[in-house]
C-alpha cells in the first residue's frame, strides 16, 4: 500500500510520502528470521472491514505482538486487541 500510495502521488507530491528510505515491507522482510513468513493482506483501498463484515480487512498476530495496516482495518484490529486482552487470542 505505501508503494502504491507513493507511485500515484509522486508525479504530484514528489517525495512527500516518501518519510523512510525503505519501504516498511522491505524493512520487514529484512528483520524476518525467515523472509518467506512475509504475509501480504489484500491490496483493497476502497473497501474497508466494518462492524460486521471482515472480508477487506487484514491483521498479523504474531504472540502478542498485533498490527493493522490502515484504518480500514479497525475493526478486526480491535477485536483481536480485545481477545488479547482477555486472553482468548488465537
Amino acid at each position: 500500500m505505501e508503494r502504491s500510495a507513493y507511485l500515484a502521488t509522486a508525479w504530484r507530491l514528489g517525495r512527500y510520502y516518501r518519510t523512510y528510505p525503505a519501504y516498511v515491507e522491505d524493512e520487514v522482510r529484512a528483520a524476518l528470521a525467515d523472509p518467506a513468513r512475509f504475509e501480504r493482506g489484500p491490496r483493497v483501498l476502497a473497501a474497508r472491514g466494518t462492524a460486521t463484515d471482515d472480508t477487506a480487512a487484514f491483521v498479523v498476530q504474531d504472540g502478542r505482538y498485533l498490527s493493522a495496516r490502515w484504518p480500514g482495518d479497525a475493526y478486526l484490529f480491535g477485536r483481536r486487541f480485545l481477545a488479547l486482552l482477555e486472553g482468548t487470542a488465537h
